[in-house]
C-alpha cells in the first residue's frame, strides 16, 4: 500500500482551513535542506533554506509546522534575524507537530521581486519505536511517526522533521550526513556521495512536486542497474543482498508492462528499500518493504508489483483524502488483479475477482459497510473490504461497462491532466464519461455513492419447447433485487444438455423483472455471472468454506487436544499465540469433539485428524477421505510426513457456519505452517509439504447465488 498522505489533510484540518483544491496544480515550496542524522543518539541537526511563495508571507505574521521534539535554534529570512514563538499547544492534538509562528521583519525599503528566502537551523531528538500492529499486520504496517535509532532511520511526512506548510507541494535540495557505514535512500536523484574520515554525505535533487519527503537509512548493501533511462537499485541489508538481482529483475519487468499501459514512468529511478520493521509501502521512487517480506523475495504483483504502480497513482496523481480514496483501489485492480490477465493466467484472474468478492462480502456485512466514496484509509479488514477490494471490483465493472480500449485510455488521460495535481472521485467520473462518450453519472452513483451491492435471486424458472424452432426452447422466470434495485448489465450462462452452454446479458433495472430467452437445446439451470464480473451481495451460507468464514463468525470455538504430546503443543504454539486474546473465541481441551454448537470451529491436531479418520463427519466426508498416513482430497492423494493441511467444510447442520480443520501427518509438518495459517484463509483446503503450498482448492457452497435449477413444465 502506499504511505499514508495525509499531511496536508492533517494541517489544513487542524488549523481550521479550507479544503484544498483538487484538479489543479498547488504553489510549490523549494527546500535546500542539509540534516546530519546520529544514530546512536536519535539527534538530528538541520538547516533548511526555503524558497517561499510571496503568498505566504501575507498576512503578516505566517506560521509553519515542526516536530514538537525539534528545538528552533534562529530563523533568517532574507538573511534578516526574525522572532519566532510557539502556537500554544491543543490539548486534544495527537499529531506529533507543533505549530509555529513568524513575525516577518517590518521594511521600508520597496518589496523586491526577489523569492523571499526563509532559513531556519534546528536540532533534537526523533524516537518513536515503532508500535506492532499485530493481528492486523496484514491490513496496515507496523506503525511509528519516525525513528532515529541503531537499528534503521524512517522520517516520513508524519514525523515532521522539516518544516512544513499547509496546501503547498514542495522540492528538494538534499544533503544527508551519516556514519560513513550508512547509506540513505529518499526521493528522486541522487546527484553525489562522498565518505570523508567517519562520514558519509550524500546529496539529493528532488525536483518532481511532491506531498511529503521520506527518507530511510540503514546499513545498506546497494545495487543498481539500469532499464532503459530509469536507475534501478536495491538497498538491503547484508543477509538478503544475494536477493538483489531476482528485485531489480522482477522491477524491470512490472516497469515494462505498466509504462505500456500508464504511460511513461513518472520518476528517475526506483529502489527496493528494505526496512527494520514490518512494513509495505510505496514512496516517490522507491519502496519500503519489511525484512520478512524481502527475505521471503516478494516480488509478487500484490506486493512489489502494487508498489510500482503507486509511483502513477498517489505518488505522482495525488488523493484528496478528504474526498475519499480511489487510489488504493485502482493500484489494487491494476497489480492485484491486472497482471494476472495481462500475462494470460485467465484462472487465476477469475479466482482472484471472486475471493476480492468473498471478501467483500465475509467483512462488509450490511451492518458495516459503507459507501467507498468514504473510504480514507485502512484500518480494518472491514475498511481493506471497502477501500481495496470492493473499489477494484468497481473499476473492473467500469472496464465492463464503456470497454478496455476505453478505460485504459481514460485511465492514461487521468495520468496524463492529473501528474503532481489533486484528482477526487468527482475528476475520475468526468475523466471516464469524457473519454468514453457516455454518461455515467448513474453508474459512479449507485457504485461509488452507495454502501451495498445487489442481491439477485432467479424464481420461477420454467422452460418449454418452442413451437415455432425446433430443438429450441423458451426460458421464462423472475429476476428479484433486494432493497432499491441496482442497474445491472448481468451476464447469464444457460447450460444445456450434453454439456452445452448458452451466453446472453440481462440488464436488470427493476426490484422484479421478467426473464424470457430463447435457447438452442433442452437448458437444465441458469449461472449469473458465472466468470465473477459483476458484483453480488452474497450470504455466509452461498460462499465457500474457508477458514476466514471462522475468523469472520460472531461466535468462534478452537479445538486443541486434551492430551496432546509435548511435540504437537511446540508445532502449534505459534498459532496459539496468535490467536490468544482474540474476542468471541471459545476454547476446549478435547480428544474427540463433537460438532452440535451454533457456531464455527477451528479444530487443530489431533482432534482434527481423528475427526476425520473416523468418519463422522459427513460434511467432509464427500471431500475429504483419511487412513493412517494418507489424506485424499477430491481425488487427489498425499502422503508422507512432510504433509500438512488446513481443510475447512460446512458445519454439519448451520449452513451458515463452518468447521476448519488444522493437522499434519507429523509435528515437523505442521511447525512452519502454524505462524502463517491466516495468510492462507481464503481456499476450503490447502496441502502443505514442508511449509510450501502444494495443492489449493475449493468446496461448493451450501447454497448457491449463482446457479438456479430450470424445471421442466
Amino acid at each position: 500500500m502506499a504511505t499514508l498522505r495525509i499531511l496536508i489533510w492533517l494541517i489544513a484540518g487542524w488549523m481550521g482551513t479550507s479544503p484544498i483544491t483538487v484538479a489543479s496544480t498547488l504553489p510549490s515550496i523549494h527546500h535546500s535542506l542539509t540534516v546530519e542524522l546520529a544514530p546512536d543518539t536519535h539527534n538530528l541537526s538541520a538547516t533548511d533554506v526555503i524558497h517561499l511563495p510571496k503568498s505566504l508571507l501575507k498576512p503578516s505574521p505566517f506560521s509553519f509546522a515542526l516536530n514538537q521534539n525539534l528545538v528552533i535554534d534562529r530563523v533568517e529570512i532574507n538573511g534578516q534575524s526574525v522572532s519566532v514563538s510557539k502556537i500554544p499547544d491543543n490539548p486534544s492534538n495527537q499529531t506529533g507537530f507543533r505549530q509555529w509562528i513568524i513575525d516577518h521583519p517590518s521594511s521600508s525599503k520597496k518589496p523586491s521581486d526577489d523569492i523571499p528566502t526563509l532559513t531556519i537551523a534546528y536540532h533534537g531528538q526523533i524516537e518513536e519505536a515503532p508500535k506492532t500492529s499485530r493481528g492486523l499486520r496484514f491490513v496496515r504496517p507496523d506503525k511509528t511517526k519516525g525513528h532515529i535509532g541503531p537499528e534503521g532511520i524512517y522520517l516520513t511526512s508524519e514525523t515532521f522533521w522539516y518544516p512544513t506548510w499547509e496546501q503547498h507541494l514542495v522540492t528538494f535540495d538534499l544533503a544527508v550526513t551519516l556514519p560513513a557505514d550508512w547509506q540513505a535512500i529518499t526521493q528522486g536523484q541522487e546527484t553525489n556521495q562522498s565518505v570523508t574520515g567517519e562520514q558519509r554525505i550524500s546529496q539529493w535533487s528532488i525536483q518532481a512536486p511532491t506531498e511529503a519527503l521520506t527518507l530511510a537509512a540503514n546499513h545498506f548493501v546497494v545495487q543498481k542497474q539500469s532499464w532503459r533511462d530509469i536507475q534501478l537499485a536495491t538497498y538491503l541489508f547484508p543477509d538478503e543482498a544475494p536477493l538483489a538481482p531476482q528485485y531489480l529483475d522482477a522491477t524491470a519487468n512490472y516497469l515494462d508492462l505498466y509504462t505500456k499501459l500508464l504511460g511513461p514512468y513518472p520518476f528517475t529511478q526506483f529502489s527496493v528499500v528494505e526496512n527494520f520493521f514490518p512494513s509495505g509501502l510505496g514512496m516517490p521512487s522507491f519502496t519500503l518493504l519489511g525484512q520478512r517480506i524481502v527475505r521471503r523475495g516478494y516480488t509478487q504483483p500484490y506486493s512489489l508489483g502494487h508498489e510500482i504502480v503507486h509511483s502513477w497513482l498517489g505518488n505522482s496523481v495525488f488523493n484528496n483524502f478528504s474526498e475519499g480514496n480511489w487510489v488504493e483501489g485502482l493500484t489494487t485492480y491494476l497489480s492485484n488483479y491486472y497482471y494476472d490477465e495481462a500475462t494470460g493466467n485467465h484462472a487465476a484472474a477469475v479466482k482472484t475477482r471472486r475471493r476480492m468478492m468473498d471478501e467483500y462480502n465475509l467483512y462488509a456485512t450490511p451492518i458495516k459497510d459503507y459507501p467507498i466514496r468514504q473510504f480514507h484509509h485502512k484500518e480494518t479488514r472491514i475498511d481493506n473490504a471497502v477501500g481495496y477490494q470492493k473499489t477494484a471490483l468497481v473499476f473492473h465493472m467500469l472496464r465492463q461497462e464503456i470497454g478496455d480500449d476505453l478505460f485504459f485510455k481514460s485511465i492514461r488521460h487521468i495520468i496524463h491532466e492529473g501528474t503532481g495535481k489533486y484528482v477526487e472521485w468527482k475528476d475520475l467520473e468526468r475523466g471516464f464519461s469524457e473519454i468514453s462518450g457516455q454518461n455515467l453519472t448513474e453508474f459512479f452513483r449507485q457504485w461509488v455513492g452507495r454502501p451495498g451491492a445487489p442481491s439477485v435471486t432467479v424464481e420461477n424458472l420454467l422452460f418449454q419447447p418452442d413451437p415455432l424452432r425446433p430443438g429450441q426452447s423458451l426460458v421464462s422466470g423472475t429476476f428479484s433485487q433486494n432493497d432499491t434495485p441496482y442497474t445491472l448489465p448481468l451476464p447469464i450462462q444457460v447450460n444445456l444438455q450434453n454439456d452445452r452452454t448458452f451466453n446472453a446479458k440481462v440488464t436488470l433495472e427493476q426490484k422484479s423483472q421478467p426473464l424470457s430467452l430463447n435457447v438452442p437445446g433442452i437448458p437444465t439451470s441458469i449461472s449469473l455471472d458465472p466468470e465473477h464480473h459483476w458484483l453480488l451481495r452474497l450470504q455466509r451460507e452461498q460462499l465457500p468454506p474457508m477458514l476466514n468464514a471462522w475468523d469472520t463468525d460472531t461466535h468462534r470455538i478452537l479445538v486443541h487436544a486434551k492430551t496432546a504430546s509435548e511435540e504437537e503443543d511446540a508445532s502449534l504454539q505459534a498459532l496459539m499465540q496468535r490467536i490468544q486474546g482474540q474476542p468471541n473465541i471459545e476454547v476446549r481441551q478435547i480428544d474427540s469433539p463433537k460438532i452440535t454448537d451454533e457456531a464455527s470451529y477451528l479444530i487443530i491436531g489431533t482432534p482434527a485428524r481423528q475427526l476425520l479418520e473416523s468418519k463422522s463427519f459427513q460434511a467432509c466426508n464427500k471431500h475429504v477421505q483419511m487412513e493412517s498416513g494418507r489424506t485424499t482430497i477430491l481425488d487427489q492423494v498425499f502422503e508422507g510426513l512432510n504433509m500438512a493441511f488446513l481443510i475447512t467444510c460446512s458445519h454439519p447442520n448451520l449452513s451458515n457456519h463452518t468447521v476448519s480443520l488444522f493437522f499434519g501427518h507429523s509435528p515437523e509438518a505442521v511447525t512452519p505452517v502454524a505462524r502463517l495459517l491466516f495468510f492462507y484463509g481464503w481456499d476450503s483446503y490447502l496441502v502443505f509439504e514442508k511449509g510450501k503450498v502444494v495443492a489449493r482448492g475449493m468446496f461448493q457452497p451450501v447454497h448457491s447465488a449463482r446457479e438456479f435449477i430450470i424445471s421442466s413444465p
